[in-house]
């Protein structure tokens, strides 16, 4: 784990280790790991409020979060805060582990709500990664 750690400081952790530590907390819900904090559900903060609560330390504002997500009855995330909401704007990418784990990255922009389309999108971004289910997780 030390390793990790020195990873997760030294640059972007990888997407392959986002996804070993994404399994260990669906294994263990208990899980934690130094640089990420379990937060109840990310959209009930905006977006330049993240970074109050992250246990990180990122000159380039770069947070992590556990967070499980909420779905609407329609299946759809929820990712609505009060200010506007976060949006899927690029294609769901399909991340494979040298270990065979799977998953996928999902990027998201945040748009204000009230705004014309082009004039509500900013410059906050989110990358959200899900682990393929697994009967074992919790």
């Amino acid at each position: 784990m030390e390793s990790h750690m020195r990873e997760w400081y030294k640059s972007q952790p990888s997407d392959e280790l986002i996804l070993c530590l994404l399994k260990k907390k669906r294994l263990d819900p208990h899980f934690s790991y130094g640089p990420i904090k379990d937060i109840g559900h990310i959209c009930s903060l905006e977006p330049w409020d993240l970074a109050t609560e992250s246990e990180t330390d990122s000159e380039d504002q770069t947070c992590y979060f556990f967070y499980k997500p909420r779905y609407t009855k329609s299946n759809d995330a929820h990712r609505a805060t009060n200010a506007g909401s976060w949006k899927v704007t690029r294609k769901v990418s399909q991340i494979e582990a040298r270990n065979g784990l799977t998953g996928t990255k999902k990027s998201l922009t945040f748009y204000l709500r009230g705004l014309p389309r082009k004039e509500a999108i900013t410059e906050w971004g989110m990358h959200e990664y899900h682990v393929k289910d697994d009967p074992s997780y919790e």
